[in-house]
């Protein structure tokens, strides 16, 4: 199972969470492109797919509000 997920950004937040797909419990692709992150997630099941997706929006969230703070 996968599912994509494109958010408007800068390139600093890329630069922030590319280390973090290689330490992913489930699959994950980032990559940029025409100014957007575009995220692919890979699991075996819906559930893993869940929790991924879920832990990636937190991750992405969390980098977004302390870039306002900065």
């Amino acid at each position: 199972m996968n599912t994509y997920i494109e958010i408007e950004c800068t390139e600093d937040l890329i630069k922030v969470l590319k280390p973090e797909e290689r330490n992913a419990i489930s699959g994950a692709k980032i990559y940029q492109s025409e100014g957007k992150l575009k995220l692919e997630i890979f699991a075996d099941s819906i559930s893993d797919l869940r929790a991924a997706i879920n832990s990636w929006l937190r991750l992405i969230n969390m980098c977004l509000e302390i870039e306002v703070l900065v």
